[in-house]
């Protein structure tokens, strides 16, 4: 039996429309499911545990949602199989995940300001984006227009810094730095494509650091980032990769995990902590689940 895990808030509650759909597509199969919203498991191991006829979990949300569950949830202690698919307005960890179909996922934690700590699976970082997260979560419209509205309001009023940047015990100091970005997916800001190289199942991750420039360079540079070609402009963006990184910005700043938001931060510590094997859903897992039951 499938569990289906939904987000009712996700995307603005557009999500309804998106897990009524895939419960369309669960009977039309003759498959067996139960449908929990997010806000109504308080322990979902324990829930699991008393259950134990649950096979597989359907995980139904952007990346907000799949950073609420794997900072929720025990996984080392979850033996179903774990199925992603998109309904949210943001899912860039799924469009690195649908590349491989399925994998075993490295799962990061950053620690903020050495004390408390936070784990995310596509990516965090200190600085504009984080900004930019802090503008679009906090908007009532979530779609492309609002987040481009976003973007240049964090534009105008983000101001850059100094910052120190510690990769596996290596110093690397930038002037007038934007953007600190630590990448295990490809892609964040709703498609754009910030660490072509990065690997979604490697330990190791891509950091994107951008700097030297102003802002009417920042507006053209973010263009070059959707294709993936900003890794080109040598001398406002750096591309380094490493498995120990420390972020020191000289003033407090947002951060952000998969597009969640802590402010007044100004130093990060991140590494990888665990491993999951996470599976991308599509209409083939329901014929496979029937050709498995029979």
């Amino acid at each position: 039996m499938f569990l289906i895990i939904h987000n009712p808030l996700s995307s603005n509650k557009k999500s309804r429309k998106k897990t009524k759909k895939i419960v369309r597509q669960f009977k039309k199969k003759n498959i067996p499911f139960i449908v929990r919203s997010t806000l109504k498991i308080d322990d979902m191991n324990s829930f699991l545990n008393r259950r134990d006829y649950i096979t597989d979990i359907l995980l139904l949300g952007g990346d907000g949602s799949i950073n609420y569950f794997i900072n929720n949830v025990d996984f080392q202690h979850i033996e179903q199989r774990i199925y992603l698919a998109k309904s949210g307005s943001g899912n860039d960890f799924l469009r690195s995940l649908k590349q491989i179909g399925t994998g075993d996922i490295n799962i990061g934690q950053a620690i903020l300001n050495d004390e408390k700590s936070i784990k995310f699976i596509n990516g965090c970082g200190l600085g504009f984006d984080g900004m930019v997260c802090h503008y679009v979560n906090n908007d009532h419209k979530k779609n492309k227009i609002s987040y481009l509205i976003n973007v240049f309001r964090s534009i105008i009023n983000y101001n850059y810094q100094d910052i120190k940047v510690t990769i596996d015990g290596v110093e690397h100091h930038y002037k007038r730095a934007y953007i600190a970005s630590i990448q295990n997916g490809k892609y964040f800001g709703g498609g754009m494509k910030v660490a072509p190289q990065a690997n979604i199942t490697d330990d190791s991750y891509e950091i994107i650091i951008v700097h030297n420039l102003n802002k009417l360079l920042l507006q053209t540079l973010l263009m070059t980032i959707y294709p993936g070609w900003h890794r080109f402009l040598k001398k406002r963006v750096e591309i380094l990769r490493g498995k120990h990184i420390q972020v020191v910005f000289s003033e407090n700043t947002f951060f952000q995990a998969d597009g969640e938001v802590q402010s007044d931060i100004n130093k990060i510590n991140v590494n990888s902590i665990d491993k999951r094997r996470l599976h991308t859903f599509n209409k083939s897992v329901l014929k496979q689940f029937n050709q498995s039951n029979q």
